[in-house]
Order: C-alpha cells, then sequence, then structure tokens
C-alpha cells in the first residue's frame, strides 16, 4: 500500500522547486492534493503534472502573506476534499542576502509576511477542524538559517528562526490532541529562490565564505522524501522535530 494513500494534503508553494517535488512525491504515494502558489501557470503546470500521475488534483493561486487569501485557500482544499490531514508549508523567499543596516521596511515586511506570517496564518487556518477531528499533521520548511547566522540575509535569517519556534509551539500545544508539527531544514538546494547573483555586497562575503564547506548542491526530488517520511505513519513518534537535510554542510 502507497504510504500517503487516500491522505489529502494542501501543499503551499508548490508551483516550484521544492514545494513542486513534495507535490509529485506525494502524489506518488497515493495522496490527493490541493496544490497553491502565487503564479496561476505554476497552480495549473504542476495540477496537471500530478494528475497525469493518476492522483487526484485541484489547486488554486494564493498569497500566503495575506490572511483572506489564506482562509480562502483553505476553505477551498475542504470544499474540493471534504478535510485536510496533511498541510506542507512551503511558500518562501529570500533577501538577497540583505544585511540589517540595508534592510527596508517593504523588504522586511515581505519576506517576514511570507515566509513566517504566511506558515502562521495556514496553520491558524488549518487548526481548528483538525482539532475537531483529533488528528492532523503540519510540515514546515524551515532552512539552515534557522539556527545559523550566516547562511541568509537578515530578514531571511530571521523568518527562518521564527518559522522553527512556530514548529516547536504547535508540537509541544497540541501533541496530546493528535496534531503533529514538524519541520524540514534543507541545505543548498537547486531552486528558482536560490538562483541568481544579485546579492548584496555584504552577504556575497558571507555566501562565498559558505561556499567554502558547503557540499554539492541538492535538487528538489532529493529533499522530497523527507516531506514523504514526516507525512507517513513511518514518522507517528516524531513531533516537534527539525530535521537537517544538508548532506553534512553544518557538521562542518
Amino acid at each position: 500500500m502507497a504510504l500517503l494513500e487516500g491522505r489529502v494534503a494542501l501543499v503551499t508553494g508548490a508551483g516550484s522547486g521544492i514545494g513542486e517535488a513534495i507535490a509529485l512525491a506525494f502524489a506518488r504515494e497515493g495522496a490527493r492534493l490541493f496544490l497553491a502558489d502565487i503564479s496561476a501557470e505554476r497552480v495549473a503546470k504542476i495540477v496537471d503534472a500530478v494528475q497525469a500521475l493518476g492522483a487526484e488534483a485541484e489547486g488554486c493561486t494564493a498569497d500566503v502573506s495575506q490572511d483572506g487569501s489564506v482562509r480562502a485557500m483553505v476553505a477551498g482544499a475542504e470544499r474540493a476534499f471534504g478535510r485536510i490531514d496533511v498541510v506542507c508549508n512551503n511558500a518562501g523567499i529570500l533577501d538577497r542576502l540583505m544585511p540589517a543596516h540595508d534592510t527596508t521596511d517593504e523588504l522586511w515586511d515581505r519576506v517576514i509576511g511570507i515566509n513566517l506570517t504566511g506558515a502562521f496564518y495556514v496553520c491558524r487556518a488549518v487548526l481548528p477542524a483538525m482539532l475537531e477531528r483529533g488528528i492532523g499533521n503540519i510540515i514546515n520548511t524551515h532552512s539552515i538559517s534557522s539556527f545559523l547566522g550566516g547562511r541568509g540575509g537578515t530578514a531571511y535569517t530571521v523568518s527562518k528562526h521564527g518559522i522553527l519556534g512556530l514548529t516547536r509551539a504547535i508540537a509541544a500545544t497540541y501533541g496530546t490532541r493528535g496534531i503533529r508539527c514538524n519541520g524540514i531544514s534543507p541545505g543548498s538546494v537547486q531552486t528558482n529562490i536560490s538562483t541568481g547573483d544579485d546579492w548584496h555586497e555584504m552577504g556575497r562575503a558571507l555566501r562565498e565564505k559558505g561556499l567554502a564547506t558547503r557540499p554539492e548542491r541538492a535538487v528538489p526530488d532529493e529533499i522530497a522524501p523527507v516531506a514523504v517520511f514526516l507525512a507517513s505513519d513511518m514518522s507517528r513518534y516524531v513531533n516537534g522535530a527539525n530535521i537537517v537535510a544538508d548532506a553534512g554542510w553544518t557538521a562542518y
């Protein structure tokens, strides 16, 4: 039997990178999927790809930094499938490795709004129904920037430290009521979020320092199996965990 047979999973940021890989991996394991992304074009593409694998899928555009958009997304998933068993909070952006003294209010608000507040909005929206059913599973995409200070700019680093705290708070608060919450901390992954060279000068220096010990970059398909594990019953005794998937980068 497939590991996620019949389970309903909501994945944000599903249109590219790690979110896309998670959606496809979940589909192969029998999940029914509601897929959200800021881009309508990417939503249509990933829904088609999942359906091509023989899995049920619907999707919508959503801006996770807006509470109303998140609530509409969650309501859409519940209308489509009747419930949400697994949530993957994956939507996220970088900040050009911007240090604090050059971080504008606009950049700060955008990065925190998507990476941290967005994950909070999604958790807040899905928790009441999960509590009523007495079961639920939330998986947050962290980062090695969740516990290191030199792998991202200030806003990104703060947002990822925050989402680790969100994961642990939810795990501690709701674990005895049947709801698990865990996170994945990838290292360097080949995704659209990390491409380009438009880095701040100080951030570029940090990046070059990190590259000195960085293993070969992962592809999203190498991160997705960790999400499958956390979404499945194989991890039923895992709660409040931060699983690092960085090929040992932070061990150096």
